[in-house]
């Protein structure tokens, strides 16, 4: 088949950004999507040789019709462009897209840009390079490692804890983050501090302080403050008959510089505290502003690439920003150089910050374009950036030192001098209070007050704060960031509560588990240090085996040392208790499973008796009959919640627990029965599913409504209602 020498073939991503790109690089260019990834290790067998370490790859079984497309279109092109993301994940999908379609007389050449914009695009077809064979080894480390630790280490799961479970090489270390806070919260002991304030006047002007120095000693905080009210109330007494007067009133100045402009792991921080959003709804968001909105006739990325942790800005935006702002607020609002700001240690600086493609697209221009949540997230990453090039904010501090006897008392008050870069951020600089008019001299004591309080141990943290401590301690990456909280959650390991993450009890038990037998794979010092050697690959500095070996090595080592132990572990994992089984009399075990610890009939696989730990066994029987063998059934917790399962291991019926409320459709015998739903909420349905199709939300009532006579009521948390007529019913 003869090949088109004039037109160009471009491979991108996402079917999204396809009508952007085509837009942007008009005729001679043709636009397609891969639709993400389209070759993996496998998914039925580890996929990496254990002696040369190599991985072997297979086209993704939902991905074999978009890899045949592929294939079929690739045929047509002399010159093929591949566009993914700007990142190591990005050139390995590339990487994995020339493998499957290279061919004779076919030129690959590989495009790189990191906002979805007309200048962008065309810029970076002009400049197109050969792949980076050093960042797609880095990611085929990173991938390795992850599959080795998981499928070496997970089964050993499956043997000693449940079914199900799955140890991860960067996963693991982000729960024991979340455990070992959780046994530190439990441990903590809470010490018992009485800081004391003091209300003084002069001239009709009030001043607030606290004590700060009692006896020429420190006594500020909660080290320092009275430890006890017997101390605290000396302390008082001493302050009622003292004199009082004004030692000292200081004011400085101070400069205050914005902050660098947004990093992945720093907005999701931020959109967390000041919208409430999870990282995995600002991630998604964030995808679509960079994605890009029609705007007047034109597809448009708003962002640059939001996967990065760097700082770093391009002059040419630089210079952008200072112009819109001298011409916005004049050039005495204006930073006197151009703030470049650098990239922590750590970071890859693949790509720059997180900023908007055109700072003339402010936010009020973008509100005709996007919704509420959209914009908000805009508005955050537009401020931050239009701040960066503005004059530092100048805040004036005063500080009043109050004396008398042995007693000195303090209050600080501060108040805008010049607002600088809080003109576009306002939210970056928060002040105190200002000090009311005072003058050196005497004062006169109008209350003083000690108050009980005790220390608090360090908070659970919420994915946001998470997030940070990961960047902090370089677990993970700005790309995984959110898909490792998401499998801790699915995994059971840890749950969302009031916004905070709480370790479950299979969770605490993994993690101990997993640092008792591999203390060395799941240190957070060794996880961080392979991070830096996957930089060192991304570089060129290290290779691709030599990273993986230095992963594989303590992983052989200390699986040896676990599967010697084995026999060891399962035993500790089961304690006899001096429970019976109520079906067979035998002595019942408890084992820890994949929901936590449960109760088992230490004659199994003879009697498969089995309830959750902790509830009572007459509630784990019933007194509905099974319909095949007539035994009573057992009330069992799976996956989608409760149901009824055979008394009888040979009979193996299960169904729905019925609530005692008859189907209140018309000739249908059936009656309602719990169910859940896939996202894990409760309702309840007709048990001749699906001939009647009958559904509620709320819990059902068996009693007939007095107003209409429908046959059931439904307990809300406002009390009880009809679903018919809609009436409250007393």
């Amino acid at each position: 088949m003869s090949r088109d020498t004039k037109r160009k073939l471009v491979i991108i991503e996402s079917p999204a950004k396809a009508k952007s790109l085509k837009s942007y690089l008009g005729k001679g260019w043709d636009v397609v999507a891969s639709y993400g990834h389209v070759r993996d290790l496998p998914l039925n067998r580890i996929g990496v040789n254990s002696e040369t370490l190599e991985p072997t790859y297979t086209v993704l079984p939902q991905k074999r019709t978009a890899v045949a497309k592929l294939r079929k279109v690739a045929s047509a092109y002399k010159e093929i462009y591949l566009a993914a993301d700007p990142d190591r994940e990005g050139e390995a999908i590339c990487w994995h897209i020339y493998k499957l379609l290279q061919g004779k007389d076919i030129t690959f050449k590989r495009i790189r840009f990191n906002s979805i914009t007309r200048d962008a695009i065309r810029a970076a077809s002009t400049a197109a390079t050969d792949i980076d064979m050093d960042l797609v080894d880095a990611q085929q480390a990173r991938r390795v490692m992850d599959r080795l630790v998981g499928y070496k280490i997970s089964p050993y799961l499956w043997r000693t804890v449940g079914k199900g479970l799955s140890a991860g090489r960067v996963q693991t270390v982000a729960l024991r983050l979340i455990v070992e806070r959780e046994l530190a919260i439990k441990g903590f002991n809470p010490k018992e501090f009485w800081p004391v304030t003091a209300e003084f006047e002069q001239n009709g002007s009030r001043l607030l302080t606290k004590l700060f120095k009692f006896e020429g000693k420190r006594a500020d905080g909660d080290r320092y403050s009275p430890s006890d009210k017997e101390k605290a109330d000396t302390v008082l007494e001493r302050v009622r008959e003292a004199l009082w007067e004004i030692d000292s009133i200081e004011e400085k100045k101070k400069a205050r510089k914005p902050v660098p402009p947004f990093i992945t792991s720093s907005l999701q921080v931020a959109a967390s505290g000041r919208l409430s959003m999870p990282p995995s709804v600002t991630m998604r968001i964030a995808q679509d502003l960079y994605e890009g909105y029609e705007i007047n006739g034109e597809t448009t990325g708003l962002i640059t690439y939001m996967r990065t942790d760097s700082v770093r800005i391009e002059p040419a935006a630089i210079e952008e920003c200072r112009g819109f702002i001298t011409e916005k607020w004049g050039v005495d609002k204006l930073s006197p150089r151009p703030r470049r700001y650098r990239a922590s240690g750590g970071a890859q600086d693949a790509h720059e910050a997180i900023r908007p493609t055109d700072i003339k697209r402010t936010p009020e221009l973008m509100a005709a374009f996007l919704d509420p949540r959209h914009l908000k997230l805009y508005t955050m990453i537009w401020k931050r950036f239009a701040a960066t090039q503005m004059a530092d904010a100048v805040v004036a501090e005063t500080v009043v030192l109050v004396s008398g006897a042995d007693a000195v008392f303090k209050a600080t008050g501060q108040k805008i001098v010049s607002p600088g870069f809080s003109i576009a951020d306002p939210a970056q600089l928060k002040v105190t209070g200002e000090i009311p008019s005072l003058t050196e001299g005497s004062v006169d004591l109008v209350d003083v007050s000690a108050e009980q309080k005790f220390t608090k141990p360090l908070p659970r943290y919420s994915e946001a704060a998470l997030v940070s401590e990961m960047k902090k301690k370089a677990i993970g990456r700005p790309s995984t960031y959110v898909s490792i909280i998401a499998t801790l959650k699915k995994r059971t390991y840890v749950e969302l509560k009031e916004k905070k993450l709480f370790p479950t009890e299979v969770g605490m038990v993994t993690t101990d588990l997993l640092i008792r037998l591999f203390p060395h794979l799941f240190d957070v010092g060794f996880t961080a240090r392979l991070e830096d050697l996957l930089d060192l690959v991304a570089s060129g500095k290290k290779t691709y085996k030599e990273a993986v070996s230095q992963l594989y090595t303590p992983l052989a080592a200390s699986l040896e040392e676990a599967m010697r132990r084995l026999p060891e572990i399962k035993a500790s994992m089961v304690k006899e208790t001096p429970e019976k089984c109520p079906l067979c009399g035998k002595t019942l075990l408890e084992k820890m499973g994949k929901f936590g610890k449960f109760l088992a009939c230490s004659g199994f696989p003879s009697c498969r008796y089995t309830r959750p730990l902790g509830e009572v066994a007459e509630a784990a029987m019933s007194d509905v009959k099974c319909s095949e063998c007539g035994r009573n059934m057992i009330i069992r917790k799976g996956r989608y919640g409760r149901y009824l399962a055979c008394s009888d291991p040979n009979c193996g019926r299960t169904q729905p627990v019925p609530v005692g409320v008859k189907c209140p459709v018309e000739n249908c015998t059936g009656e309602l029965v719990e169910r859940k739903s896939r996202k894990g909420k409760l309702f309840y349905s007709c048990s001749r599913y699906p001939d009647c199709d009958f559904a509620m939300w709320s819990k059902p009532v068996a009693r007939e409504c007095p107003r209409c006579g429908f046959p059931l009521l439904e307990e809300r948390k406002k009390g009880v209602f009809c679903p018919s007529c809609k009436k409250k019913i007393d």
